[in-house]
């Protein structure tokens, strides 16, 4: 009778005990893995609050180093509007030069 007995307290207990512990394991398993995606979606977030401010600083030095180009273009373009307005004068001179070359060769 005790084997009988025997016999039948793991079955018993495989039917009643297991369902029960395998929805208490599932609930675990489910509550840590919740809780393990809400620390990686943090750290994404924290990850994603650093990377922004690294671009947003990028942006910032790009945008300055663009008013330093476009400041440099200026006075490039500035520079190059005034040896147009000489390049005229310089060839007048060149003319009157050689005019004068060719006065002084004829007064020989």
């Amino acid at each position: 009778m005790a084997a009988r007995i025997g016999e039948k307290i793991p079955g018993w207990v495989e039917r009643l005990l297991i369902p029960a512990m395998e929805s208490r394991v599932r609930s675990i398993v489910k509550d840590e893995v919740a809780h393990l995606e809400k620390v990686v979606d943090a750290r994404f977030d924290a990850m994603d609050d650093k990377l922004e401010a690294r671009f947003e600083a990028m942006d910032d030095k790009f945008e300055a180093l663009e008013d330093k180009l476009e400041a440099r273009f200026e006075t490039l373009d500035t520079k190059i509007d005034s040896l147009d307005k000489r390049f005229p004068m310089l060839q007048e001179m060149a003319e009157i030069k050689a005019r004068l070359t060719q006065i002084e060769k004829n007064q020989r």
